[in-house]
């Protein structure tokens, strides 16, 4: 079977060999980038799994790298850098990264990052077509499509994601941490809150009419949020 192909991107070149051997060591194929231009180079001419972009890099900056991705890739990608204010989460979930790590972090919390989103972002193809729909927005499971008005709108996996667990449990309250459980596919800290938050704001903009007054995606103050009326 291949093995997972994943591109780290960062100048720190001890932080490289640190991430690299512990990559390796649960079986992951690494190739490594100093700065973001290369980065870039390396995604067009390999076969990349999973991408790891560290927000500030010489060349190009890991957002920068991530937007130009985004413009015509769904390969998953996760971004790192040393800021953790609100502010920096909700620009690079905007810049279409699938998940947010904060420096410093533990090579095994990356790993189980990485993993978490390789199994949301995994696809098991059906014979029969599933949607879910709710008024004039529907889900096309199998081809990974958001559909509005009869309007194809374009969306990251992970809001993808997001939204087909919302769907899923029209008029339920979820909590932040059960979302960041069942979609994120890993146990809550601090930080990961204003994650979920910049994910609800970025796909409200995609499916509501008026995200300052959602018709989908309610919020439910002091308790999370609410599919459907």
């Amino acid at each position: 079977m291949k093995k997972t192909t994943i591109l780290f991107a960062d100048d720190d070149l001890d932080l490289q060999q640190a991430v690299g051997l512990t990559l390796e060591g649960v079986g992951f194929d690494v190739v490594f980038a100093d700065n973001g231009l290369h980065a870039l180079e390396l995604w067009r001419t390999k076969s990349l799994d999973f991408i790891i972009l560290d927000v500030i890099m010489p060349s190009m900056n890991g957002l920068n790298v991530c937007r130009i991705i985004r413009q015509s890739s769904e390969v998953p990608v996760l971004l790192m850098t040393g800021r953790g204010r609100e502010e920096d989460v909700v620009v690079g979930i905007e810049a279409g990264a699938d998940d947010y790590v904060i420096k410093p972090f533990r090579p095994r919390e990356l790993v189980a990052r990485i993993q978490a989103i390789l199994r949301r972002t995994s696809l098991n193809p059906q014979i029969n077509r599933r949607q879910l729909a709710f008024n004039s927005l529907t889900l096309d499971l199998d081809a990974q499509r958001v559909i509005y008005h009869d309007r194809s709108i374009p969306v990251s996996p992970l809001e993808f994601q997001l939204l087909k667990y919302l769907m899923q449990n029209t008029g339920i309250v979820l909590s932040k941490e059960d979302l960041l459980k069942n979609v994120w596919g890993y146990v809550s800290t601090g930080a990961d809150m204003n994650m979920i938050e910049a994910t609800v704001r970025r796909l409200r903009k995609k499916v509501e009419s008026d995200p300052s007054q959602p018709q989908f995606i309610h919020t439910v103050w002091g308790s999370g949020y609410r599919f459907g009326e």
